[in-house]
C-alpha cells in the first residue's frame, strides 16, 4: 500500500466492515504516535456505525485538548492485505477534514511495516 503525503503527514487507504457494511476510507492517517485506531463518525455514519445506548464513553487526551469517544467492534479492519477480525475502534469527530487515524495498535497487531522512504506500508512476512 502507498502511503499518500499531505499537510507532512502520512496518509493511507482502510477498508472497514460494520456488521456486514463495507466502507473504504480513503483519508486514513498512518499513525505510530497513536495508541489507538479511532475513526471520524461522521465517515463512518454511512454503514450505521452511530452511538447507541450501552455504548462505552470515554475521554481522550491529545494535542487538540480532551473529546469524548465511544467504542465499536468493527467485523474487520482492512490496509492492504492485512485484515483484523473484530477489531475495536474508537469514533469521534474531529477539527480538520480526515477519515480516522490507523494507530499502534493496528500496526503492532497486524505487524506493518512503513518504508518511509520508499513510501509503503508492508505487511510482515
Amino acid at each position: 500500500m502507498n502511503i499518500d503525503v499531505k499537510y507532512g503527514l502520512p496518509f493511507i487507504e482502510v477498508t472497514i466492515c460494520y456488521r456486514g457494511e463495507e466502507l473504504h476510507l480513503k483519508n486514513v492517517l498512518l499513525d505510530t504516535g497513536s495508541a489507538g485506531t479511532i475513526f471520524s463518525a461522521d465517515a463512518v455514519d454511512s454503514v450505521g456505525v452511530r452511538i447507541e445506548l450501552g455504548d462505552f464513553l470515554n475521554k481522550i487526551r491529545g494535542v487538540g485538548g480532551v473529546e469524548i469517544v465511544y467504542s465499536k467492534h468493527f467485523d474487520f479492519v482492512k490496509e492492504g492485505e492485512v485484515s483484523l477480525s473484530s477489531f475495536e475502534v474508537e469514533n469521534m469527530n474531529y477539527g480538520m477534514e480526515i477519515d480516522g487515524i490507523l494507530g499502534f495498535d493496528f500496526i503492532r497487531l497486524s505487524g506493518l511495516v512503513i518504508d518511509s522512504k520508499e513510501l509503503t506500508v508492508l505487511a510482515k512476512d
